[in-house]
């Protein structure tokens, strides 16, 4: 596979030939200014495996996502569990979502954009009052006092831990099991003790997570599910 790549030099203080995947699936590499072209490209043939995995899962969702209809049949996650999409057009003061046997009832008029509108608005709904509780209930057991609480529109990352120890977190993030959630939030609330990933914050999520490995494993194998 011929894998055509775009070059972006930096002059400030990167040492060192770095490779991203866009959200197109385009492949950028990210090198310092002074590196030759055949270092960088030793570097991607070196990575060729990984890069063409990587392409061709980022293809798949965009190819997915491109099929969304938000139509009747259509399945979506909800805390790590496979929901029925079942779409009707009711009256609006009856407007909305509802849940009920695996299946997601959504009162929506005949419109793609509209539906996602309302679907989009319903998680995010779910996770302002689910993943608060969460944290709150996670920084006492801890004794991790932290600052505000954000839930965001994140693509790529599940929460994250300020220098202030304010906690955001994907809206996406109810759409994986409750053990997920657990993990994700006591991932962000060990930041508040260890700013990095040494084997000191590893050891402060083992205490309170210890399947972590697991849980980090269902997000990936299926990150590529939870989108809208």
């Amino acid at each position: 596979m011929d894998i055509p790549y775009q070059v972006k030099r930096s002059r400030k203080r990167r040492k060192t030939i770095a490779l991203q995947i866009s959200e197109k699936a385009e492949l950028i590499i990210h090198a310092p200014s002074f590196t030759p072209m055949d270092e960088i490209r030793r570097f991607v043939a070196e990575k060729q495996n990984w890069i063409e995995r990587t392409i061709q899962r980022q293809r798949a969702r965009i190819a997915a996502e491109a099929n969304r209809q938000f139509a009747n049949g259509e399945t979506f996650y909800y805390l790590g569990e496979p929901h029925v999409l079942n779409v009707y057009s009711g009256p609006p003061a009856a407007g909305g979502v509802a849940i009920k046997n695996r299946c997601i009832f959504l009162n929506a008029p005949d419109n793609q954009a509209l539906r996602k509108h309302f679907l989009t608005g319903w998680y995010k709904e779910k996770a302002k009052t689910i993943i608060p509780q969460r944290v709150d209930s996670f920084s006492r057991m801890m004794n991790l006092p932290y600052g505000n609480v954000k839930i965001t529109s994140a693509q790529k990352r599940w929460g994250s831990c300020s220098a202030r120890n304010d906690l955001s977190f994907s809206w996406r993030l109810v759409m994986t099991p409750p053990a997920v959630i657990d993990y994700v939030i006591v991932h962000e609330l060990s930041h508040i003790k260890h700013k990095d990933h040494s084997a000191r914050f590893w050891q402060q999520v083992q205490k309170i997570i210890p399947e972590h490995k697991t849980l980090r494993r269902w997000l990936k194998d299926h990150h590529d599910q939870l989108r809208l």
